[in-house]
């Protein structure tokens, strides 16, 4: 019965590992920093405003950054996402230590 649970934890530890991964990579190919906006004469210019070797840098974005913003929105999913499987892998993780220990002393 304990070596089906101990399976289960290995089973959805691996399964953690996997999608933090997949998120990781995906975060990658995604936008960081945020959406800023000037108006110059009467007309509103965004720009992505995003850290890159220590240094502020800005893109411009045009005068619709809805595509900008829908990555940025999805990233902050994702980031947020990646946070909470960290955590549940790092319980997991004691779980199997906490297992490990007390097996450990049972055998010596």
């Amino acid at each position: 019965m304990i070596w089906e649970k101990v399976k289960e934890l290995e089973e959805k530890l691996d399964q953690l590992n996997k999608q933090i991964r997949e998120i990781e990579e995906e975060l990658e190919s995604l936008p960081s920093g945020h959406i800023d906006s000037k108006k110059v004469k009467g007309k509103q210019y965004y720009y992505l405003r995003y850290w890159e070797e220590g240094k502020l840098k800005s893109k411009y974005l045009g005068k619709d950054p809805s595509e900008e913003r829908a990555k940025l929105d999805k990233a902050l999913k994702l980031r947020q996402q990646l946070t909470s499987l960290k955590e549940e892998k790092v319980r997991i993780e004691r779980v199997m230590q906490k297992i490990q220990s007390a097996l450990f002393s049972i055998v010596f």
